[in-house]
Order: C-alpha cells, then sequence, then structure tokens
C-alpha cells in the first residue's frame, strides 16, 4: 500500500491563502495588505536606524579604544601608577607579562572573557567574566595586541551604557512603529472604506434589480477609472437585458394575442358546422343538401386557416434553401401565376435597375412573398385596380415595389397590417370571395426578415397602396449599378 505524499508546507500555506482570502471583504483585503505593507516599511526603517545607530555608538567606543592603546595604555608609568589617577571610567586594562601574573586595572567587579580574545588589533565584541554576579548580556569591546617580547595588552570598555541605550531606542522606535502603524489603521479604514463608496451604490443598484426595478441604473462615472468601467459594463448589461426582457413580454403577449385570434377564428366555422349539424338533427330543416353545403363551407375556411398557421411556422422555423437569384426573372414568374390566377385583372412589370438584379435566398419563398402582395392587392384594392410591380437598385439593396391604386388603407390599419389576424375591417366574420386567414402579410414579414431584408408599405386612403420589399444585394452583381434612392410617394 502506497503511503500519502506529503504536502510541502510553502504550498500548503499557499493553499491556505487562496482558500481563506476569497472568504474576506475587500475591504478587508485592502486593510490587511496596507497594514502589511505599512508594517513592512517600519520595520525595515526601525532596524535600518537602530543598525545605524548601534554603528555609530560602535565606532566612537573603537575611536576610544584606539586612542587609549596609544596613549595611557602603553605608558611605562602605568604598573607604578595608581589605575584611578589615569584610567578613564568604564575602561579597563589588562596586562600580562611573561614570567609575571597578568594584572587587570579598574576591573569594576567584570572583566572581558579571556577566552574570546584575540590578539589583531581589530576592535572586537566580547562576554563577560564577572567576579561576584554574572550580568546577562554584559558585552565588552576590546582591542588586544602583543609585543614581540611576549607582552600582552588589551584595551576594554564595557558596553553597559550602550547597550542600555541601544536597547531604549529599540523601544522608542517600537512605540512610535506601534504609534504610527495604529493610526494608519485608524486612517487606512477611513479612506479605504470612502474609496470603496462607489461599490455600495453598486450593491444598492444590483439590489434594486433584483427586486424587479430594472429601471435602476449605476452612477455614470469617468470611464477612465476601474469603477467608472463596471457601471458602465453593468449598466451595459442591465439595457440589454432590460430589452430582451421587453422583447420576450412583447413576444409573449404577441403569442397570447396569436393563441386567442387563431382560437376565434377557429371557434367560428366550428360554431356553424356544429349549429347546422344540430339544426338537422333537431329536424328544424330536412334539406340534407343545404346543410351539409354549410358543413364544407366552413371546413373550408378552417382548413384555409390551419394551412396559414401550418405555413407561418414553416416560415419562422424552417431553414431556407438559399441560392442566387434573378429578381427580374423572379418577378416575371409571380406574374406569370397572378395572370394565371386572375386572368381579368392588370398586372404590369418594370424594371428600372440598371444592372442585373441579383440576390440571395430561396426562390420558393421569395415567390411566395410576392404572390402574396399580389393576391392581396387583387383581392383588399378593389375590383378595377392595377397593379403594377417595380424592381430598383439603391446602394447595397435591391427594391421590389408592389403598387396598386385601389382603396388605400387608414394611416392606423397600415400601421398593423403585418401583425397576425389584423384586419382592416372590423368584423371578424368575412365572405368567402375577400376573406381570409388575417395571416398572409405576417407570412410574408417573417420571409423577407428570415433573407435578412425588410417590407414596408405606404398607403393613401383613396389613392392606393405600395408595399415594397428590400433584400441586400449580392456583392458580385454590384458593379456599376446606379438607380434613384427609393421613393417614399404611395
Amino acid at each position: 500500500m502506497a503511503s500519502p505524499r506529503l504536502e510541502p508546507a510553502p504550498a500548503k500555506l499557499s493553499r491556505l491563502v487562496r482558500n481563506r482570502v476569497p472568504t474576506l471583504r475587500v475591504r478587508t483585503r485592502l486593510l490587511i495588505i496596507l497594514m502589511v505593507i505599512s508594517g513592512l516599511g517600519l520595520t525595515g526603517m526601525s532596524v535600518a536606524v537602530w543598525g545605524l545607530t548601534r554603528d555609530q555608538t560602535y565606532e566612537r567606543v573603537d575611536k576610544d579604544l584606539r586612542r587609549g592603546l596609544t596613549t595611557w595604555a602603553l605608558s611605562p608609568e602605568i604598573r607604578k601608577s595608581s589605575p584611578d589617577t589615569y584610567l578613564p571610567s568604564q575602561f579597563i586594562l589588562m596586562t600580562a607579562v611573561p614570567g609575571h601574573p597578568p594584572r587587570i586595572d579598574n576591573i569594576g567587579g567584570c572583566y572581558p572573557r579571556l577566552s574570546e580574545l584575540v590578539f589583531d588589533r581589530r576592535p572586537r565584541t566580547v562576554g563577560a567574566e564577572c567576579i561576584i554576579d554574572q550580568k546577562e548580556g554584559l558585552k565588552f569591546r576590546v582591542i588586544a595586541i602583543q609585543a614581540p617580547d611576549g607582552t600582552s595588552t588589551v584595551v576594554a570598555k564595557s558596553l553597559e551604557q550602550e547597550s542600555g541605550m541601544l536597547e531604549s531606542l529599540a523601544a522608542v522606535l517600537a512605540s512610535i512603529s506601534l504609534l504610527v502603524l495604529a493610526m494608519m489603521g485608524v486612517a487606512g479604514t477611513f479612506f479605504v472604506r470612502r474609496a470603496l463608496l462607489p461599490l455600495k451604490d453598486l450593491e444598492y443598484t444590483a439590489l434594486a434589480i433584483a427586486d424587479g426595478n430594472i429601471d435602476s441604473r449605476a452612477p455614470a462615472w469617468p470611464r477612465d477609472t476601474e469603477f467608472g468601467r463596471l457601471s458602465y459594463a453593468m449598466n451595459t448589461m442591465v439595457s440589454q437585458l432590460q430589452e430582451t426582457l421587453d422583447e420576450s413580454r412583447a413576444k409573449e403577449e404577441q403569442m397570447r394575442r396569436f393563441v386567442g385570434d387563431a382560437s376565434h377564428e377557429l371557434r367560428t366555422p366550428l360554431t356553424s358546422v356544429r349549429g347546422y349539424t344540430e339544426l338537422y338533427r333537431a329536424g328544424a330543416t330536412d334539406d340534407a343538401d343545404m346543410v351539409l353545403s354549410k358543413i364544407d363551407e366552413e371546413s373550408a375556411r378552417m382548413k384555409l386557416l390551419v394551412e396559414d398557421l401550418l405555413a407561418l411556422t414553416r416560415a419562422e422555423g424552417s431553414r431556407l434553401e438559399m441560392r442566387t437569384v434573378d429578381v427580374l426573372e423572379l418577378v416575371l414568374s409571380v406574374s406569370s401565376s397572378a395572370h394565371a390566377a386572375f386572368p381579368g385583372r392588370t398586372l404590369e412589370v418594370e424594371n428600372a435597375a440598371a444592372d442585373i438584379p441579383v440576390v440571395s435566398g430561396d426562390p420558393d419563398r421569395l415567390h411566395q412573398v410576392l404572390i402574396n402582395l399580389v393576391t392581396n392587392a387583387f383581392k383588399h384594392a378593389g375590383e378595377d385596380a392595377a397593379v403594377k410591380i417595380t424592381i430598383r437598385e439603391y446602394l447595397d439593396n435591391v427594391y421590389i415595389d408592389v403598387t396598386d391604386n385601389g382603396c388605400g388603407l387608414a394611416p392606423e390599419d397600415a400601421d398593423h397590417i403585418f401583425e397576425r389576424f389584423y384586419r382592416a375591417d372590423s368584423s371578424r366574420n368575412r365572405s368567402k370571395s375577400s376573406g381570409g386567414s388575417g395571416l398572409g402579410l405576417a407570412i410574408t414579414k417573417s420571409i423577407v426578415e428570415q433573407h435578412g431584408g425588410a417590407i414596408t408599405v405606404r398607403s393613401v386612403l383613396g389613392e392606393g397602396s405600395k408595399f415594397t420589399v428590400s433584400l441586400p444585394r449580392l456583392e458580385s452583381a454590384a458593379g456599376n449599378s446606379s438607380a434613384e434612392e427609393p421613393s417614399s410617394e404611395a
């Protein structure tokens, strides 16, 4: 059985930090970073000041030791005089002559530890040996020399005073550092909290949006700041979400109307079928042919509605078989089909394009679009209305105008003509000659938009209507075409 592999300490620490940091508040994390950086800076400064002071203090002591070594330490009168008369306070002189016992002047209870002496004329710090009570931490600064005849001389100075001064300096520096760190902590808390106030605004805005107030927006701060970029991104996201929500609501309302209108359209013929059936079953009439004729008539209306519903579903959900389409050839084919369906009506085709108008599309669907427009014009513009199909080009689009000189539409009808089940007349029951499902223009609009185009209508009541289909022109056919700007006249 394999033993578990131990995780290295740095990796474990790094993992713990990664797992811990995200749980802290941003304000706390920034304050911790500020305090750590400030603490490191204050510590480094304190250590540098203390070290510099210590070096200067030791240098002064070493200077005094060298001066004593060249003056009173090597004087021949040393052994004849009393130490109190020539030795400065806190200084110790140790001499050792071969054949004589060593002499220590001005001992004061403690002297340098002999085992640590090095006779190389260099200042050194050594420990202390005390005669009575050992003083913890006591140090001596010494210079030891040895003459050729074996005589040894050691000049030493106790560092008790200097060590006390350095300890006091360390305590002062530590106190000042802690005080400054505490002040920086208070100031940092204030300024970090103040700097992060915009996050509170963003939080309140997000909470308001979460509560359903989608009109709320974050303040528009300058874009060159982090909060400005964040607020801009948030406002952009919320605006797009609001547009999507409004669009979804509009589609939901449209679907609700669609289902209601479809149910109404189906209920009307179904009611008629059921009424005639119950009428015949109750014996109110014995004319079976009349009853069957009415049932067949209403069934035909239901069949037309169902077929248009299926056509609309296919137009919105099916994939197009895209290919290159010659618009002039397409229009001529539509004209031929329309002449066959309406042999007594007038239909004119005009090609105002300077070049061959070519688009990318599904020819069968585009044929359905134009035949729907022509049929709609023949059925609703009036029995004497003439229809004209005009092909134009402008910029990167091909335009197909289907114009009639019939009765036209009122402005309120023209604004809703492409909606599902919309009818220009107020009655929902139509005659067989003029009635329909109300889906033809909705199907037409859906197909055109699937091709990346658009369809519009301009109409004047009593003068006629013009439906304009615009489709993106193929770049290969964009050559040297120059046509008039699309006219806005009906």
